[in-house]
């Protein structure tokens, strides 16, 4: 071998090692992100299991418990699934005996919340949630948004063509629609959101002038939805864009208005309680959720995803929207009046 190729083998081994020592140092963050990863699963296998406390349905829970495991086999799933409130309760009464089951929080915003100030929640920032936008994840790490649920109106679309639907809420205060419109019994975060979107003044006027529209009072939106189908309502101030969707994709004589205002839009968050028993298998579990991979399955589900970079089936489903998170800090804190005040409007009758 002569000695310019030598010096051309050496030089090229110099070139490859300066260029690991400057990957290692100038991008510290990617190295030291690869060995915590390293330390999670490592972590994770040891604890061996994962106890799911949701508000989702069984089939979804299945679903998503389904192909976590088949990305980490050596975790074995368990799952508490009912209602929000009921999955919080749950919570606390074990909470209260210092019993301690659940790696994995997920419900409606406002039960994750609850505990985030009662000091019941880790803080965990998944290397996911960079992809979240502003307003569906929490600054400091306490949860971020798992599926989102666009508050809209919908109406019978054999009662109401598609260019006479209300295409704001002021719409809805037309004298054609009175005794036609239907609401939630229990509405209260859309009360509060629409009342701060139009404000402490013209806020409270508007929810007692379409209080005088003699609105149909109805508890369950699934119910609103299938009267509003079965033509015993023209309209529902509230319904859950999706659930509308699904319905009208099978034939059902109902739509959503997509209006250019903001959307209030109810979260569905997951978190890791502060005492979880597997907190590694947690954080592979959110970080899985909170992945393109995992928010896809929400697609399959029929579930609008609150990552941004995966849309929704139809994607019409958020295109054009002007989605308006509906953070819980100020109805949570004010709940009690937002509650006396929807009721004294709308409930007073009942």
């Amino acid at each position: 071998m002569d000695l310019r190729s030598i010096v051309s083998r050496t030089a090229c081994r110099f070139v490859r090692a300066s260029l690991f020592v400057a990957v290692l140092f100038c991008n510290p963050i990617a190295y030291g992100a690869s060995a915590d990863r390293e330390k999670l699963l490592e972590g994770a296998k040891k604890e061996g299991k994962l106890v799911l406390y949701t508000g989702m349905d069984v089939e979804e829970a299945n679903q998503y418990t389904k192909e976590f495991t088949k990305k980490y086999p050596f975790i074995k799933p368990d799952v508490f699934r009912s209602s929000g409130e009921k999955v919080q309760a749950k919570f606390l009464v074990e909470h209260r005996a210092n019993v301690h089951n659940a790696d994995i929080f997920q419900t409606s915003i406002v039960q994750v919340y609850q505990l985030k100030n009662a000091g019941l929640l880790a803080k965990y920032i998944s290397e996911e949630s960079v992809a979240y936008t502003e307003g569906f994840k929490d600054p400091l790490g306490y949860w971020t948004a798992f599926y989102l649920i666009p508050y809209v109106i919908g109406y019978n679309t054999k009662l109401v063509s598609a260019k006479d639907a209300p295409n704001s809420y002021e719409e809805l205060l037309n004298p054609r629609w009175k005794g036609q419109i239907s609401l939630e019994t229990e509405e209260y975060q859309w009360f509060y959101h629409l009342v701060q979107i139009l404000g402490k003044d013209k806020g409270p006027d508007y929810m007692r002038r379409l209080a005088g529209q003699n609105l149909q009072m109805r508890k369950g939106h699934t119910l609103l939805a299938q009267l509003v189908a079965a033509g015993e309502m023209a309209l529902a101030v509230v319904v859950y864009s999706n659930r509308v969707e699904r319905m009208r994709m099978s034939g059902a004589p109902i739509d959503w208005v997509r209006f250019k205002g903001p959307t209030i839009t109810a979260i569905n968050a997951i978190s890791i309680p502060e005492k979880a028993p597997h907190p590694n298998a947690a954080k592979l579990f959110v970080d899985f959720v909170l992945s393109r991979e995992g928010q896809n399955l929400l697609r399959g589900l029929r579930r609008i995803p609150a990552r941004p970079d995966v849309l929704p089936d139809p994607p019409s489903l958020t295109k054009g929207l002007n989605l308006y998170a509906a953070r819980p800090e100020g109805m949570i804190e004010n709940y009690n009046d937002t509650v006396a005040r929807f009721d004294e409007i709308f409930n007073k009758a009942k």
